[in-house]
């Protein structure tokens, strides 16, 4: 058999290392590197980029030749999904061939139908490629094809390596069947894909197969990196290509908490980057038989927990001077597993010294080099993405980053000067309403007095505000209404639900919730005695399995539960988790609460009957107006919130639903106004602005805390353009009143519940239009205060 090694991927992350140990290893032989630039290319337009960019694979080709005399190294530009491939194959004749040419991001795969459809053209179509051109041209080869440790289902068994032999209902199997694979993903769905090709051409056609089931790698070092950064592999850290372990020792480098997805509890496989590449170099020499598909679990930490994965890095974190924190954010890929799951993992690298490197020494090297290049790291790349199955993309990063928007501090100055022009600096989540400036007064003028006009102009200003909200927040199956502000709206609902309630039976009627939504949302039902109201625990509601049964047993008439928590601006329920909910107790009223994620996040319709948001917030509208949407089916059943009949629209749906005469009608035009000019600067960029200026404002807070000793923590999930700044022996009223008095607004909540006791919070929210001069002014501003006498605890007992 030929000498020839091809390594299709080579450019990649495993491809490069993997391909300076085999030239070292046999300098004899002929490695063919195989690649066409799509991952490295894909991350850039992303936004993203690695920790440093490596060079061109030709360029670090040469490098690599001239430090170690190697010349053995061939490069070829190549796409698997190509005719070129078997061309390669035919011509070359290699009698190793490893297979890394795949997407092999489960979060890419998921962020679109064209992401989704690359995936599986690319994995599954460029593997069948491969395995066609073997059986053609060198059907002795030895195919060694990098599948995933995620393919499995990890359903309690011990994870057999690849084939085992079950029992059921007292029979066992006469022969050894494959492991059951399930997922969650595109990207392990095609892995699962070609799972099932690779053990066909290897039964069908008699192809020597080595599938390597590889758990997640982390590290940056090897051996033949020889310290030299022209040689080292790419780093990515970023939400869609950075694999966990990288992604936390980069946050704790930066300062940024380490981010977990739902509880922690999932399990997950790990690897040391030089292991992984060691173990793979060995295959060239173990060589299956003919018409053996042979399965490697390619892991060696098989006991980690997300939980213990994350603790274990912040505590080699700290013990190298660096101070980061763990926050939890939104289970966005249906993970979330109440306790972490037991099982065994089968695997012949169990024990084995030659490919387990420490972990802990891997973690403490990667820290050290990422320290050295910290001012390199980026902190939107630290923030989770939402694009996942139960959460519809609400963060594309690459809207503004390709146009170098989001960091451009002139650009947002200039929308602050004239849109938002003040010289206080609003901060307040619970009242953006830095009103966008227009041409009102010539427009008084003209219609002041005129209660035609002003009537004529509200409703042409509603029409185009429908208009906007069609397409910002697609809702079909709901009707739209301009109501007053949540708080206002939750009241009209509380009594228009007991006008339908009490048409079937008497109350007391049943009302869940939990111990986190705003006084304004809850506090009607909580007030009028006709409802009773019980409080779901944050385990349950974060349990989809309790949470379902939780609700089958109570069956309530109404269930009130925010997207977002006004106190932490955490996401805490989706699609999913409302599905749940709606599926338990079909019969309840769902209303869920928008208030703090109408701007920023994407609208979960489908589950609840309305949803109720206020303008005056991320949407910088008006005081006092809100948006609501009812579904169809929901508001034919209650018939209006409104009762007096004055509908002011001629459209039929918002009447009894949209506020009657009587007001003031310029509010719909300001709201108008905010909404185009929203649109105008783009949802994406929008959001991504605002989660920059928050990373940002958050290290600089968190500087000045620590500096003078004072005790808080961020109640927040570090994703959210709200920053919570939680102190559970310190009454942070006196720094509000400082700030209030210096024209810097903020917002103070005192008692505020926690599942570990009362704690108070100020809240600061970053709107897009800031800009980083003008927030290092309240910095200042906070320092000063902090570092005075005034910082004392004074035991105010003041409730805001």
């Amino acid at each position: 058999m030929n000498q020839t090694i091809l390594i299709l991927g080579a450019d990649g992350y495993l491809g490069w290392p993997l391909a300076m140990k085999l030239a070292l290893i046999y300098p004899g032989h002929k490695i063919i590197l195989a690649d066409n630039g799509w991952r490295r290319n894909t991350v850039i337009k992303l936004g993203f980029s690695p920790l440093l960019t490596p060079p061109e694979l030709p360029d670090r080709m040469k490098e690599f030749q001239q430090r170690y005399g190697c010349t053995n190294l061939f490069y070829q530009q190549l796409d698997v999904c190509s005719d070129g491939l078997a061309e390669l194959i035919r011509s070359e004749r290699p009698g190793t061939i490893y297979h890394l040419a795949q997407q092999c991001s489960a979060t890419y795969s998921m962020l679109g139908v064209e992401e989704a459809l690359y995936t599986v053209r690319n994995n599954e179509e460029g593997n069948m490629r491969l395995l066609w051109a073997v059986r053609t041209y060198v059907p002795d080869a030895h195919v060694i094809k990098l599948g995933s440790f995620g393919e499995y289902a990890k359903g309690g068994l011990a994870v057999a390596e690849g084939y085992f032999r079950p029992s059921y209902k007292g029979q066992t199997a006469s022969s050894m069947l494959p492991y059951p694979r399930a997922a969650n993903d595109i990207y392990h769905v095609s892995k699962i894909n070609d799972s099932n090709y690779v053990a066909m051409a290897a039964r069908t056609w008699g192809l020597r197969v080595t599938e390597v089931m590889q758990a997640t790698v982390f590290g940056l070092l090897t051996d033949e990196m020889d310290n030299c950064w022209k040689l080292f592999t790419r780093f990515d850290y970023d939400p869609i290509f950075g694999t966990v372990a990288n992604r936390f020792v980069a946050q704790a480098v930066y300062g940024h908490p380490l981010t977990i997805y739902g509880r922690g509890h999932q399990r997950t496989g790990l690897m040391s980057l030089p292991d992984a590449v060691g173990s793979l170099a060995r295959f060239t020499e173990d060589v299956p038989k003919a018409g053996e598909h042979r399965v490697i679990n390619h892991v060696t930490e098989t006991h980690y927990s997300i939980n213990e994965l994350a603790g274990d890095i912040l505590a080699i974190a700290k013990e190298l001077g660096l101070t980061p924190d763990i926050t939890y954010t939104a289970d966005i890929r249906g993970e979330n597993f109440a306790e972490k799951p037991i099982f065994e993992v089968e695997t012949q690298l169990k024990g084995s010294e030659l490919f387990h490197t420490d972990f802990r020494s891997v973690i403490k090297e990667t820290i050290c080099l990422l320290l050295e290049r910290r001012n390199a790291l980026l902190v939107h790349h630290c923030l989770p993405h939402q694009s996942w199955n139960f959460i519809q993309n609400e963060f594309v990063l690459n809207t503004g980053r390709e146009n170098g928007k989001t960091e451009d501090e002139r650009y947002w100055d200039n929308i602050r000067i004239e849109k938002f022009s003040t010289e206080r600096i609003n901060l307040n989540p619970g009242c953006l309403a830095t009103l966008p400036q227009f041409n009102e007064e010539q427009f008084l003028s003209v219609k002041n007095g005129n209660p035609l006009a002003l009537y004529a102009l509200g409703r042409e200003a509603f029409a185009s505000i429908k208009s906007d909200c069609a397409i910002l927040w697609p809702s079909e199956g709901y009707r739209l209404a301009i109501t007053h502000s949540t708080s206002q709206t939750m009241n009209l609902l509380a009594l228009s639900l007991l006008r339908k309630l009490r048409e079937k039976k008497e109350g007391p009627f049943s009302v869940v919730t939990s111990r986190h939504e705003h006084p304004g949302g809850i506090g009607p039902f909580e007030q009028l005695l006709d409802y009773n109201v019980t409080y779901l625990s944050d385990a349950i509601l974060q349990s989809p399995a309790e949470l379902l049964t939780q609700m089958r047993q109570l069956q309530p008439d109404v269930i009130v539960l925010s997207h977002v928590y006004y106190h932490t601006g955490k996401l805490m329920q989706d699609e999913y988790s409302l599905s749940i909910i709606k599926r338990a107790a079909p019969k309840a009223v769902l209303i869920l609460d928008v208030a703090q994620s109408i701007g920023l996040r994407e609208i979960p319709f489908g589950a609840a009957d309305v949803l109720v948001g206020s303008a005056h917030k991320w949407l910088h509208g008006p005081l006092g107006l809100g948006l609501a949407w009812f579904k169809d089916s929901f508001a034919n059943w209650l018939g209006a919130i409104y009762w007096n009949r004055q509908n002011l629209f001629p459209d039929s749906d918002t009447h009894g639903f949209s506020i009657p005469g009587g007001q003031d009608f310029l509010a719909y035009e300001r709201l108008r106004c905010c909404l185009q000019d929203y649109r105008a600067v783009g949802i994406e960029l929008i959001v991504e602005r605002s989660r920059y200026l928050a990373a940002f404002f958050r290290k600089e807070l968190a500087e000045i805390l620590d500096q003078v000793g004072m005790p808080y923590h961020f109640a927040d999930d570090g994703m959210s353009p709200v920053i919570s700044l939680a102190f559970t022996d310190y009454d942070p009223y006196p720094l509000y009143d400082f700030l209030n008095q210096e024209k810097i607004h903020v917002k103070c909540i005192k008692g505020c519940y926690s599942e570990e006791g009362d704690i108070h919070i100020l809240r600061f929210g970053i709107p897009y239009y800031e800009t980083k001069s003008r927030l290092l002014a309240v910095i200042d501003t906070i320092r000063l205060f902090v570092f005075s006498d005034a910082a004392i605890p004074v035991g105010l007992s003041l409730q805001l």
